[in-house]
């Protein structure tokens, strides 16, 4: 099925939509199929000012936005990160201690009517982010002050990445670019310099390279990749993983416990299992199934003629519209309630993971896979994460309604996907 649209270079071309898992996986998966390109993803065509800020403030020069050798090195290097001894530091010393610590601390004292609330997104944000902080290599985010700080910047960022989807996008690149600024003000500019005093002391045998631990800008100030001997590149590379390892996977807890409310009314007797590991991975993969990459569709550029599976033609330099959204809502794969929020799910059985494509596919599969399901499929911290939640009592909070990120409508063809600033929650302890 085909609609008209403008191309990047404002000449009539239709784009075509792939939105089946069969013909998502014939794309994505070849490596001359298609490709990226960040000003199909910004909208340039539809608003040429926002679209450049997009690509050249938050998009172009980073992997996830690149492909062939400059993707496959970048991606190389940084897989370390979030190998399996990796990850369990991360879920053990960083995330986890770090709920513990803030839940303790936004749930001392109780409100004047008896109950201890909490904004669920801000905690989310501020777990995460120490996390992110690691991943990045940033220096001196170990007080409350100076995490709330980043954490703060967390939002607009990751608006101004996908703002092309969104209302009032002037309104949301003028935040991204203002939060931007401060985060390499900040915090960016001096990790780096620090990252580049301690590879000098490196180079001259004062201290081990163990002894700094891996991260983005450790790799950055020895350059290790060519891309990223430009301070510039270094800062989109930065934003991106901190848009996507903070954004998505708050937005995706969030999610779960909003649905898990509706569940739990209509299905009492999985209340007991509300804690159960399996349980919880099986609702979060619904979650992914049904709502992420929390976006109406990805973009691609046609490279070459193809034919997908209702007929439709391919051409190249073609705009592509990847619709995973309605792909994982495949009524002969997922069952005729592939519409509706339910984890009691069957895998399709076909080889198709729970969560579909959510994750997406091919080379540029979700960096964080693993982070969510773990390295052996049995879940990673989200999934600890919501077990504490859930052992908690969170519940939503009636009386404060959750605040969403305005979003182009005309663009969503499945269902409104809430992208949520405010959720508040109630929990007993």
């Amino acid at each position: 099925m085909t609609q008209t649209s403008d191309s990047v270079d404002g000449a009539q071309c239709p784009f075509a939509r792939a939105n089946t898992i069969g013909d998502i996986g014939k794309l994505l998966r070849s490596r001359t199929a298609v490709t990226h390109d960040p000003y199909l993803f910004a909208n340039y065509r539809e608003d040429p000012v926002n679209g450049e800020i997009n690509v050249r403030e938050f998009l172009g020069a980073s992997m996830m936005y690149t492909e062939g050798p400059s993707h496959r090195s970048r991606r190389k290097l940084l897989n370390p990160l979030v190998r399996a001894d990796a990850l369990s530091g991360i879920r053990e010393d960083i995330v986890l201690p770090e709920a513990d610590r803030l839940l303790a601390q936004r749930l001392a004292e109780p409100d004047a009517d008896g109950l201890r609330r909490l904004d669920l997104v801000e905690f989310l944000e501020r777990v995460f982010i120490h996390f992110t902080a690691k991943l990045i290599g940033l220096i001196d985010v170990d007080t409350d002050d100076r995490l709330a700080l980043l954490a703060s910047f967390a939002g607009p960022i990751a608006a101004g990445t996908s703002s092309g989807y969104l209302k009032d996008r002037d309104e949301v690149n003028r935040k991204a670019l203002a939060a931007k600024a401060h985060y390499v003000e900040d915090f960016f500019t001096p990790s780096l310099r620090w990252h580049e005093q301690q590879r000098r002391r490196i180079e001259a045998g004062e201290i081990a390279e163990t002894d700094v631990p891996d991260s983005l800008l450790k790799m950055g100030a020895a350059h290790l990749a060519p891309e990223w001997r430009d301070a510039e590149n270094l800062v989109v590379e930065s934003t991106l993983l901190f848009a996507a390892s903070v954004g998505t996977s708050t937005q995706s807890i969030v999610h779960t416990i909003d649905m898990l409310q509706n569940w739990f009314v209509e299905h009492p007797d999985d209340v007991a299992r509300k804690t159960d590991p399996t349980f919880l991975l099986n609702c979060l993969q619904e979650i992914i199934r049904m709502r992420a990459p929390f976006a109406p569709y990805q973009t691609r550029r046609s490279l070459e003629e193809n034919t997908l599976s209702d007929g439709t033609r391919v051409h190249p330099n073609q705009e592509l519209h990847i619709e995973y959204v309605l792909a994982n809502r495949d009524t002969e794969l997922f069952g005729e309630d592939a519409n509706v929020f339910n984890p009691r799910r069957q895998s399709p059985g076909d080889g198709t993971p729970r969560y579909g494509v959510g994750f997406g596919l091919g080379a540029h599969q979700c960096y964080g896979l693993r982070v969510v399901v773990g390295n052996d499929g049995k879940g990673g911290v989200h999934v600890e994460l919501l077990r504490k939640l859930m052992a908690a009592g969170a519940r939503p909070d009636p009386g404060r309604p959750p605040v969403e990120l305005k979003k182009d409508m005309s663009k969503f063809l499945a269902e409104d996907i809430p992208r949520y600033l405010q959720y508040w929650i109630i929990v007993d302890r």
